[in-house]
């Protein structure tokens, strides 16, 4: 007898821990992290993205980091970003 298999692509959520921020007036001397999902054209939007944050906005830092393809980030991953970065750009690119 043949099976059929459900897959449910939902995720779970982390909740909200609290008010979201509102927007940085500035990007000067910011940390600034690039999630990147490693889709085709993402390696190099994300390479142009942080020449343009270093150089027409003066971020401190970028920080560049791998994401799965098509899954969730790891949490270590969103917790490193949390603590070092205060903005992130999360890559979809395709």
């Amino acid at each position: 007898m043949p099976r059929l298999t459900f897959l449910d692509p939902t995720g779970t959520t982390r909740g909200l821990i609290g008010a979201l921020p509102g927007p940085l007036p500035s990007l000067e001397g910011r940390v600034v992290a690039i999630l990147n999902n490693r889709w085709k054209s993402m390696d190099l939007v994300a390479e142009r993205f942080e020449i343009a944050l270093r150089r027409d906005h003066g971020v401190r830092d970028v920080l560049q980091r791998t994401i799965p393809i098509s899954a969730a980030a790891p949490t270590a991953l969103l917790d490193e970003v949390g603590e070092r970065a205060e903005l992130a750009v999360v890559g979809l690119a395709n």
